[in-house]
Protein backbone atom coordinates (compact mmCIF):
# COMPACT_ATOMS: atom_id res chain seq x y z
CA UNK A 1 0.00 0.00 0.00
CA UNK A 2 1.47 3.58 -0.68
CA UNK A 3 1.64 6.14 1.77
CA UNK A 4 -0.67 7.96 0.24
CA UNK A 5 -3.71 9.45 2.90
CA UNK A 6 -6.35 7.64 0.00
CA UNK A 7 -9.87 7.32 0.62
CA UNK A 8 -11.39 9.47 4.07
CA UNK A 9 -14.98 8.44 4.92
CA UNK A 10 -16.82 10.61 7.18
CA UNK A 11 -19.33 8.53 8.37
CA UNK A 12 -19.67 4.79 9.06
CA UNK A 13 -23.69 4.07 8.88
CA UNK A 14 -25.10 2.23 5.56
CA UNK A 15 -23.84 4.52 2.58
CA UNK A 16 -20.32 4.82 4.63
CA UNK A 17 -19.60 1.13 4.85
CA UNK A 18 -21.16 0.22 1.70
CA UNK A 19 -18.79 3.14 -0.15
CA UNK A 20 -15.73 1.01 1.54
CA UNK A 21 -16.80 -2.38 0.37
CA UNK A 22 -17.30 -1.08 -3.19
CA UNK A 23 -13.93 0.10 -3.66
CA UNK A 24 -12.18 -2.69 -2.63
CA UNK A 25 -14.27 -4.99 -4.76
CA UNK A 26 -13.92 -2.43 -7.88
CA UNK A 27 -9.84 -3.24 -6.60
CA UNK A 28 -9.14 -0.15 -4.96
CA UNK A 29 -6.29 -0.94 -3.18
CA UNK A 30 -5.15 2.11 -1.39
CA UNK A 31 -6.02 3.47 2.11
CA UNK A 32 -9.22 3.36 3.50
CA UNK A 33 -10.57 5.06 6.80
CA UNK A 34 -14.00 5.22 7.82
CA UNK A 35 -14.82 7.44 10.64
CA UNK A 36 -17.59 6.32 12.96
CA UNK A 37 -18.94 9.53 15.57
CA UNK A 38 -20.59 6.38 17.73
CA UNK A 39 -18.75 4.26 19.86
CA UNK A 40 -20.16 1.13 18.55
CA UNK A 41 -20.00 -1.30 15.02
CA UNK A 42 -21.93 0.00 11.87
CA UNK A 43 -25.27 -0.84 12.33
CA UNK A 44 -28.05 -1.26 9.79
CA UNK A 45 -30.97 1.05 10.79
CA UNK A 46 -33.96 0.25 9.82
CA UNK A 47 -34.58 -2.88 12.33
CA UNK A 48 -34.37 0.16 14.77
CA UNK A 49 -38.01 0.81 14.67
CA UNK A 50 -38.90 -2.90 14.38
CA UNK A 51 -37.28 -5.95 15.36
CA UNK A 52 -34.51 -4.07 17.21
CA UNK A 53 -36.91 -2.64 18.92
CA UNK A 54 -39.24 -5.45 20.15
CA UNK A 55 -36.91 -6.59 21.27
CA UNK A 56 -36.55 -9.74 18.76
CA UNK A 57 -32.70 -9.38 17.61
CA UNK A 58 -29.84 -7.98 19.08
CA UNK A 59 -26.81 -5.78 18.71
CA UNK A 60 -25.15 -8.41 16.69
CA UNK A 61 -28.20 -8.99 14.18
CA UNK A 62 -28.07 -5.69 13.66
CA UNK A 63 -24.05 -5.50 12.42
CA UNK A 64 -23.28 -3.92 8.76
CA UNK A 65 -20.40 -6.03 8.94
CA UNK A 66 -18.83 -8.37 11.53
CA UNK A 67 -15.94 -6.80 13.25
CA UNK A 68 -13.70 -8.63 12.21
CA UNK A 69 -14.42 -7.84 8.25
CA UNK A 70 -13.31 -4.51 8.44
CA UNK A 71 -9.53 -5.74 9.34
CA UNK A 72 -10.01 -8.18 6.76
CA UNK A 73 -10.53 -6.05 3.95
CA UNK A 74 -7.55 -3.56 5.51
CA UNK A 75 -10.21 -1.00 5.98
CA UNK A 76 -9.67 1.57 9.13
CA UNK A 77 -12.59 1.67 11.06
CA UNK A 78 -12.13 4.95 13.69
CA UNK A 79 -14.57 4.92 16.36
CA UNK A 80 -15.80 8.05 18.24
CA UNK A 81 -14.26 10.16 15.64
CA UNK A 82 -16.87 13.37 14.35
CA UNK A 83 -16.27 15.46 11.52
CA UNK A 84 -16.88 18.83 12.11
CA UNK A 85 -14.50 21.12 9.79
CA UNK A 86 -13.11 20.74 6.59
CA UNK A 87 -10.20 22.70 4.16
CA UNK A 88 -11.06 21.24 0.18
CA UNK A 89 -7.72 23.51 -0.55
CA UNK A 90 -5.10 21.28 1.43
CA UNK A 91 -7.42 18.27 1.45
CA UNK A 92 -8.05 17.87 5.39
CA UNK A 93 -10.97 16.89 7.33
CA UNK A 94 -10.71 18.39 11.41
CA UNK A 95 -12.51 16.17 13.53
CA UNK A 96 -14.50 17.16 17.02
CA UNK A 97 -10.99 16.45 18.94
CA UNK A 98 -9.05 19.00 16.43
CA UNK A 99 -7.24 16.42 15.04
CA UNK A 100 -6.66 16.62 11.53
CA UNK A 101 -6.43 14.12 8.77
CA UNK A 102 -5.24 14.01 5.11
CA UNK A 103 -7.40 12.46 2.25
CA UNK A 104 -6.58 12.45 -1.39
CA UNK A 105 -10.46 11.80 -1.53
CA UNK A 106 -13.25 12.18 0.95
CA UNK A 107 -16.38 10.59 0.76
CA UNK A 108 -19.42 12.58 2.82
CA UNK A 109 -21.44 9.80 4.46
CA UNK A 110 -22.14 11.61 7.62
CA UNK A 111 -26.14 10.67 7.29
CA UNK A 112 -28.82 12.78 9.04
CA UNK A 113 -29.83 13.09 12.70
CA UNK A 114 -33.70 12.97 13.80
CA UNK A 115 -35.46 16.69 13.16
CA UNK A 116 -36.82 18.07 16.52
CA UNK A 117 -39.56 19.71 17.09
CA UNK A 118 -39.19 23.20 19.33
CA UNK A 119 -42.83 22.17 20.56
CA UNK A 120 -41.19 18.41 22.31
CA UNK A 121 -38.23 19.04 23.48
CA UNK A 122 -36.45 15.07 23.86
CA UNK A 123 -36.58 14.40 27.85
CA UNK A 124 -37.07 11.39 30.23
CA UNK A 125 -40.32 10.07 28.37
CA UNK A 126 -39.87 12.07 25.15
CA UNK A 127 -37.86 9.64 22.80
CA UNK A 128 -36.67 10.52 19.07
CA UNK A 129 -35.66 7.42 17.04
CA UNK A 130 -31.93 7.88 15.04
CA UNK A 131 -29.39 5.35 16.91
CA UNK A 132 -29.43 2.13 18.69
CA UNK A 133 -28.90 3.91 21.82
CA UNK A 134 -32.44 6.07 21.02
CA UNK A 135 -34.37 2.51 19.83
CA UNK A 136 -32.65 0.45 23.38
CA UNK A 137 -34.03 3.40 25.52
CA UNK A 138 -37.53 3.11 24.01
CA UNK A 139 -37.42 -0.65 24.20
CA UNK A 140 -37.41 -0.14 27.84
CA UNK A 141 -40.72 2.07 27.86
CA UNK A 142 -42.83 0.20 25.80
CA UNK A 143 -44.70 -2.42 28.32
CA UNK A 144 -47.93 -3.52 28.37
CA UNK A 145 -50.44 -1.37 28.96
CA UNK A 146 -48.32 1.77 28.71
CA UNK A 147 -49.81 4.94 26.67
CA UNK A 148 -47.86 5.89 23.63
CA UNK A 149 -48.21 8.51 21.45
CA UNK A 150 -46.63 8.54 18.14
CA UNK A 151 -45.81 12.35 16.92
CA UNK A 152 -45.75 11.99 12.65
CA UNK A 153 -47.19 9.19 10.78
CA UNK A 154 -44.67 8.95 8.41
CA UNK A 155 -42.96 5.47 7.45
CA UNK A 156 -40.71 5.60 11.37
CA UNK A 157 -43.79 6.60 13.39
CA UNK A 158 -46.30 3.72 11.45
CA UNK A 159 -43.88 1.24 11.87
CA UNK A 160 -43.01 2.26 15.81
CA UNK A 161 -46.64 2.07 16.36
CA UNK A 162 -46.97 -1.32 14.68
CA UNK A 163 -44.40 -2.84 17.59
CA UNK A 164 -45.68 -0.74 20.45
CA UNK A 165 -48.97 -2.20 19.88
CA UNK A 166 -47.20 -5.65 19.58
CA UNK A 167 -46.07 -5.11 22.68
CA UNK A 168 -49.31 -4.62 24.16
CA UNK A 169 -48.83 -0.52 24.29
CA UNK A 170 -52.01 1.37 23.75
CA UNK A 171 -50.89 4.00 20.79
CA UNK A 172 -52.17 7.05 19.06
CA UNK A 173 -50.49 8.95 16.41
CA UNK A 174 -50.87 12.21 16.09
CA UNK A 175 -50.69 13.30 11.92
CA UNK A 176 -50.33 17.10 11.44
CA UNK A 177 -51.72 16.95 8.10
CA UNK A 178 -55.17 14.56 6.94
CA UNK A 179 -53.57 11.01 6.23
CA UNK A 180 -50.17 9.77 7.32
CA UNK A 181 -48.15 9.05 4.02
CA UNK A 182 -50.86 10.74 1.92
CA UNK A 183 -47.79 13.03 0.29
CA UNK A 184 -45.52 9.99 -0.20
CA UNK A 185 -48.22 7.38 -1.23
CA UNK A 186 -51.20 9.38 -2.15
CA UNK A 187 -54.91 9.55 -0.54
CA UNK A 188 -56.28 6.50 -1.34
CA UNK A 189 -53.14 4.35 -0.16
CA UNK A 190 -52.82 6.33 2.48
CA UNK A 191 -56.54 5.68 3.68
CA UNK A 192 -56.21 2.21 3.37
CA UNK A 193 -53.21 1.82 5.38
CA UNK A 194 -54.64 3.96 8.10
CA UNK A 195 -57.81 1.54 8.24
CA UNK A 196 -55.07 -1.26 8.75
CA UNK A 197 -53.37 0.20 11.91
CA UNK A 198 -56.71 1.18 13.21
CA UNK A 199 -57.94 -2.42 12.73
CA UNK A 200 -55.36 -2.99 14.91
CA UNK A 201 -56.19 -0.82 17.71
CA UNK A 202 -54.08 2.39 16.68
CA UNK A 203 -56.12 5.27 16.79
CA UNK A 204 -55.59 8.23 14.74
CA UNK A 205 -55.43 12.34 15.25
CA UNK A 206 -55.31 13.50 11.85
CA UNK A 207 -55.36 17.46 11.32
CA UNK A 208 -53.90 18.96 14.38
CA UNK A 209 -50.17 19.38 15.03
CA UNK A 210 -48.60 18.98 18.71
CA UNK A 211 -48.39 22.60 19.58
CA UNK A 212 -47.01 22.05 23.43
CA UNK A 213 -46.29 19.02 26.39
CA UNK A 214 -46.40 19.72 29.73
CA UNK A 215 -45.19 16.80 32.80
CA UNK A 216 -48.67 16.24 34.61
CA UNK A 217 -49.66 13.59 37.62
CA UNK A 218 -51.15 11.21 34.72
CA UNK A 219 -48.34 11.49 32.31
CA UNK A 220 -47.41 13.47 29.28
CA UNK A 221 -50.08 15.98 28.38
CA UNK A 222 -49.94 17.13 24.36
CA UNK A 223 -51.39 19.91 23.52
CA UNK A 224 -52.61 19.87 20.22
CA UNK A 225 -52.99 23.00 17.46
CA UNK A 226 -57.33 22.25 17.58
CA UNK A 227 -57.54 22.90 21.19
CA UNK A 228 -57.27 19.45 22.28
CA UNK A 229 -55.61 17.35 24.97
CA UNK A 230 -54.03 13.77 24.61
CA UNK A 231 -51.86 12.13 27.85
CA UNK A 232 -49.96 9.67 26.76
CA UNK A 233 -46.92 8.22 29.17
CA UNK A 234 -44.75 8.25 26.39
CA UNK A 235 -44.14 10.09 23.48
CA UNK A 236 -42.57 8.99 20.32
CA UNK A 237 -41.77 11.64 17.97
CA UNK A 238 -41.48 10.88 14.13
CA UNK A 239 -40.99 14.36 12.46
CA UNK A 240 -38.71 13.56 9.57
CA UNK A 241 -34.60 13.98 9.39
CA UNK A 242 -32.23 17.30 9.78
CA UNK A 243 -29.16 17.13 7.67
CA UNK A 244 -26.15 18.94 9.54
CA UNK A 245 -24.53 20.61 6.69
CA UNK A 246 -22.99 23.34 8.79
CA UNK A 247 -19.76 22.28 8.88
CA UNK A 248 -19.33 21.60 5.28
CA UNK A 249 -20.60 24.84 4.06
CA UNK A 250 -17.98 26.55 6.49
CA UNK A 251 -15.35 24.91 4.40
CA UNK A 252 -16.67 26.10 1.22
CA UNK A 253 -18.94 23.23 0.09
CA UNK A 254 -22.36 23.99 -2.26
CA UNK A 255 -24.91 22.94 0.35
CA UNK A 256 -28.77 22.81 -0.30
CA UNK A 257 -31.14 20.35 1.27
CA UNK A 258 -28.10 18.66 1.77
CA UNK A 259 -24.25 18.24 0.34
CA UNK A 260 -25.13 19.29 -3.39
CA UNK A 261 -23.71 16.42 -5.74
CA UNK A 262 -24.13 15.49 -9.31
CA UNK A 263 -25.18 12.69 -10.61
CA UNK A 264 -21.69 11.00 -9.93
CA UNK A 265 -21.56 11.94 -6.40
CA UNK A 266 -19.02 14.93 -6.99
CA UNK A 267 -19.31 18.14 -4.72
CA UNK A 268 -18.26 21.35 -5.28
CA UNK A 269 -14.71 20.71 -3.98
CA UNK A 270 -12.18 18.61 -6.06
CA UNK A 271 -12.19 15.57 -4.53
CA UNK A 272 -14.48 15.47 -2.36
CA UNK A 273 -17.86 13.44 -3.20
CA UNK A 274 -21.30 12.64 -0.94
CA UNK A 275 -23.52 9.53 -0.35
CA UNK A 276 -26.47 8.73 1.63
CA UNK A 277 -28.70 10.94 3.29
CA UNK A 278 -26.45 13.58 3.68
CA UNK A 279 -26.47 14.68 -0.28
CA UNK A 280 -29.10 15.94 -2.30
CA UNK A 281 -28.63 15.19 -6.04
CA UNK A 282 -28.99 18.27 -8.58
CA UNK A 283 -29.78 17.34 -12.03
CA UNK A 284 -31.28 18.73 -15.17
CA UNK A 285 -35.02 17.53 -13.14
CA UNK A 286 -33.99 19.50 -10.04
CA UNK A 287 -33.08 18.59 -6.24
CA UNK A 288 -33.29 15.40 -5.33
CA UNK A 289 -32.37 14.41 -1.40
CA UNK A 290 -31.04 10.96 -1.28
CA UNK A 291 -33.27 8.89 1.21
CA UNK A 292 -34.17 5.32 1.94
CA UNK A 293 -32.03 2.56 2.09
CA UNK A 294 -31.69 1.71 -1.14
CA UNK A 295 -31.13 4.94 -2.27
CA UNK A 296 -28.03 5.10 0.00
CA UNK A 297 -26.92 2.16 -1.68
CA UNK A 298 -26.52 2.83 -4.90
CA UNK A 299 -24.86 6.74 -4.20
CA UNK A 300 -22.66 4.86 -2.18
CA UNK A 301 -21.94 2.89 -5.06
CA UNK A 302 -21.48 5.73 -7.60
CA UNK A 303 -18.87 7.31 -5.08
CA UNK A 304 -16.99 4.34 -5.40
CA UNK A 305 -17.16 4.34 -9.43
CA UNK A 306 -16.13 8.11 -9.41
CA UNK A 307 -13.15 7.19 -7.42
CA UNK A 308 -12.02 4.48 -8.87
CA UNK A 309 -12.66 5.77 -12.16
CA UNK A 310 -14.88 2.62 -12.79
CA UNK A 311 -17.30 3.44 -16.43
CA UNK A 312 -19.84 1.23 -15.55
CA UNK A 313 -23.13 3.30 -16.47
CA UNK A 314 -25.32 2.91 -12.97
CA UNK A 315 -28.82 2.30 -13.68
CA UNK A 316 -31.57 4.76 -13.31
CA UNK A 317 -32.99 5.16 -9.66
CA UNK A 318 -36.49 4.37 -9.40
CA UNK A 319 -36.59 5.89 -6.03
CA UNK A 320 -37.34 2.46 -4.64
CA UNK A 321 -37.96 2.03 -0.96
CA UNK A 322 -39.84 -0.79 1.32
CA UNK A 323 -41.56 -0.21 5.28
CA UNK A 324 -42.44 -3.16 7.23
CA UNK A 325 -45.50 -2.22 9.60
CA UNK A 326 -46.44 -5.25 11.93
CA UNK A 327 -47.73 -8.09 9.84
CA UNK A 328 -47.61 -5.23 6.62
CA UNK A 329 -45.25 -4.81 4.13
CA UNK A 330 -45.53 -1.89 2.08
CA UNK A 331 -43.07 -1.02 -1.09
CA UNK A 332 -43.01 1.49 -3.42
CA UNK A 333 -40.97 3.19 -6.50
CA UNK A 334 -41.36 6.34 -8.68
CA UNK A 335 -43.79 8.56 -7.12
CA UNK A 336 -47.29 9.68 -6.84
CA UNK A 337 -47.46 13.28 -7.71
CA UNK A 338 -51.09 15.15 -6.92
CA UNK A 339 -52.24 14.67 -10.43
CA UNK A 340 -51.67 10.92 -10.21
CA UNK A 341 -54.63 8.82 -10.79
CA UNK A 342 -53.96 4.84 -8.83
CA UNK A 343 -56.15 2.32 -9.81
CA UNK A 344 -55.96 -1.35 -8.98
CA UNK A 345 -53.62 -3.65 -10.67
CA UNK A 346 -53.63 -6.84 -9.03
CA UNK A 347 -55.71 -7.91 -5.97
CA UNK A 348 -57.53 -5.87 -4.07
CA UNK A 349 -57.88 -3.35 -0.94
CA UNK A 350 -60.42 -5.47 0.86
CA UNK A 351 -58.10 -8.55 0.62
CA UNK A 352 -55.31 -6.57 2.02
CA UNK A 353 -53.13 -7.38 -0.70
CA UNK A 354 -52.74 -5.85 -3.77
CA UNK A 355 -50.95 -3.28 -6.01
CA UNK A 356 -51.88 0.43 -7.18
CA UNK A 357 -50.37 2.11 -10.32
CA UNK A 358 -49.85 5.37 -10.35
CA UNK A 359 -50.26 7.83 -13.97
CA UNK A 360 -50.51 10.82 -14.43
CA UNK A 361 -50.11 13.26 -18.06
CA UNK A 362 -46.92 11.27 -18.74
CA UNK A 363 -47.79 7.74 -18.58
CA UNK A 364 -47.32 4.97 -15.75
CA UNK A 365 -45.50 7.19 -12.97
CA UNK A 366 -45.30 5.14 -9.79
CA UNK A 367 -46.05 1.77 -8.23
CA UNK A 368 -47.47 0.85 -4.57
CA UNK A 369 -47.44 -2.36 -3.04
CA UNK A 370 -49.22 -4.09 0.44
CA UNK A 371 -48.33 -7.52 0.70
CA UNK A 372 -47.31 -8.44 -2.72
CA UNK A 373 -44.21 -8.63 -3.25
CA UNK A 374 -44.64 -10.63 -6.76
CA UNK A 375 -46.82 -8.64 -8.09
CA UNK A 376 -44.71 -5.49 -7.32
CA UNK A 377 -41.90 -6.47 -8.92
CA UNK A 378 -43.96 -6.64 -12.33
CA UNK A 379 -45.49 -3.58 -11.78
CA UNK A 380 -41.50 -2.19 -10.64
CA UNK A 381 -40.66 -3.98 -14.11
CA UNK A 382 -43.39 -1.70 -16.00
CA UNK A 383 -42.26 1.43 -14.60
CA UNK A 384 -38.71 0.76 -15.54
CA UNK A 385 -39.90 0.27 -18.92
CA UNK A 386 -42.08 3.45 -18.97
CA UNK A 387 -39.58 5.45 -17.74
CA UNK A 388 -36.91 4.40 -20.64
CA UNK A 389 -39.57 4.70 -23.12
CA UNK A 390 -39.80 8.69 -22.24
CA UNK A 391 -36.12 9.09 -22.22
CA UNK A 392 -36.03 7.72 -25.95
CA UNK A 393 -39.27 9.73 -27.02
Amino acid sequence: MSGRPGVLIAGAGLAGVRTAQTLRKLGYYGRIRLLSEEQEYPYDRPPLSKDFLAGRSDSDAIRLRHPADYAADDIELLLGTRATGLDPGSRTLRTEDGTELGYDWLVVATGARARVLPALPPGPARHYLRTADDARRLSRALRPGRRVAVVGGGFIGLEVAATATSRGCSVTVVEAVGLPLAGVIGPRAAQWVQSWHEERGVRFRCGTPVSGVADGADGQRLLLADGSRLVADEVVVGAGIARDTQWLAAGGLTVHHGLVCDLAGRASADGVLGAGDIACVHAADGCRPVGHWTAATESAARAARTITGDATEPAASDEFFWSDQGALRLQFAGQAGPDAVATVDAGSLESGAFVLLYTDSGGLSGVFAANSPRDFLRGRVALRAAAQARVRA
